[in-house]
């Protein structure tokens, strides 16, 4: 039992969310071959995705093939995909068992041509994309530059495999800005890469080639963070094509959530709730960004009420005296949480730097401020 006492600190939402999607029966994918479920037809695919996005917008997801971000990836690509057939925007995806929405320059007299109509030049499918030998992290990078190929002036979304859309009524005609080329978020450390995005602009086509060719950040601490974040703050040429914008707005951190926020980032949770344990957080997650109205998610969150196996539990005697553990709801005895699940994020988003780094717990996103999400020049949907 969790004595009243105790703070909710960030373990124990870990592991009641990760014990939440107990109530919903979700398919079990544990220890299955994934290349079993292809032939089932139980992995995703690109038969409804959107061919020409009228906004000029595209997602990209990809994950190489490392064993703990099989069933994850799965349960967020179902759910990018689901965001992106909502609002028409394009899909791009590399992942061990796919490689969709790449297009390489082709002969207009070729067959299999595909005419892309927002430049009047013919590519045809690319599917021989592979990573470089070099750390994954990079091959976002990679991967956008190739996905800007027939997409000139496109907006591209990169999320990491372990973020995905709770939101899915967000537009993201909302966030961009074509007053910039890279819009970027913060944390307490440095910006985080996990959530990006790129505009197919020339001139950000040049920068994205400037970093993925600067090697020596294939050692850095944070790889590609380290390299974006050299960048982003030495190079003064750089800065005005920028756009810095609140960490809520994006990328959202599982303790720092919020009913309504758009994007959520499960970052570090691989290691601390387990591949097990953070799929199952992203199904309950996936079942929450099916619901449009925030007021029925936040009344989810905002009971004490344990909502898994252990829901309408009484603390009695032991079980072999007292079998009976039902108890009222209005018993004081039924097991509850010492407080709901929004006080980790509500009033103060960032709580949870009280038991990770006490040193920041006073931290404010220095983004976060009146006027930081105002849109200078506004994307238009254009006519098909």
């Amino acid at each position: 039992m969790i004595a009243p006492s105790l703070p909710l600190a960030p373990v124990v939402f870990i592991i009641f969310m990760a014990l939440l999607p107990t109530l919903l029966s979700a398919q079990k994918l544990h220890n299955v071959d994934m290349r079993d479920l292809t032939a089932a037809g139980q992995l995703s695919d690109d038969s409804k995705d959107v061919r020409i996005s009228p906004a000029k917008i595209a997602l990209l997801h990809m994950v190489n093939d490392v064993w703990f971000f099989r069933e994850l990836s799965e349960v967020v690509l179902r759910n990018k995909r689901r965001y992106a057939t909502r609002h028409s925007y394009e899909m791009v995806v590399h992942t061990p068992y796919e490689t969709t929405g790449l297009f390489t320059p082709a002969d207009c007299t070729e067959p299999s041509v595909t005419r892309r109509v927002t430049d009047g030049n013919c590519f045809k499918k690319k599917t021989d994309f592979k990573l470089d030998e070099r750390a994954p992290t990079f091959g976002k990078i990679k991967l956008a530059l190739d996905a800007c190929v027939g997409r000139p002036d496109y907006w591209l979304l990169w999320t990491d495999a372990d973020a995905m859309i709770v939101n899915q009524t967000v537009s993201l005609l909302d966030i961009v800005d074509d007053a910039y080329d890279v819009i970027v978020t913060h944390d307490w450390f440095m910006l985080n890469a996990g959530v990006m995005l790129y505009r197919c602009s020339p001139w950000n086509i040049q920068f994205l080639q400037r970093v993925y060719d600067a090697r020596q950040f294939d050692k850095a601490l944070a790889l590609d963070q380290s390299a974006f974040n050299d960048f982003f703050t030495k190079d003064e040429q750089v800065k005005p094509h920028v756009k810095n914008v609140p960490k809520h707005l994006i990328n959202v951190y599982t303790e720092e959530y919020r009913p309504g926020d758009f994007i959520l980032h499960f970052a570090g949770k691989l290691y601390e709730a387990t591949p097990w344990g953070i799929t199952d957080i992203a199904r309950q997650f996936d079942v929450l960004s099916r619901v449009d109205d925030v007021e029925k998610i936040s009344h989810f969150f905002s009971t004490r009420y344990l909502l898994n196996y252990f829901s309408g539990t009484c603390v009695m005697g032991p079980p072999d005296k007292d079998p009976k553990r039902d108890c009222d709801p209005f018993d004081d005895r039924r097991l509850k949480l010492p407080e709901p699940l929004i006080a980790m994020s509500y009033p103060n988003r960032y709580r949870q730097l009280e038991y990770r780094n006490p040193r920041m717990k006073d931290w404010k996103d220095p983004y976060d401020v009146p006027g930081a999400t105002d849109i200078k020049v506004r994307r238009h949907v254009h006519s098909s």
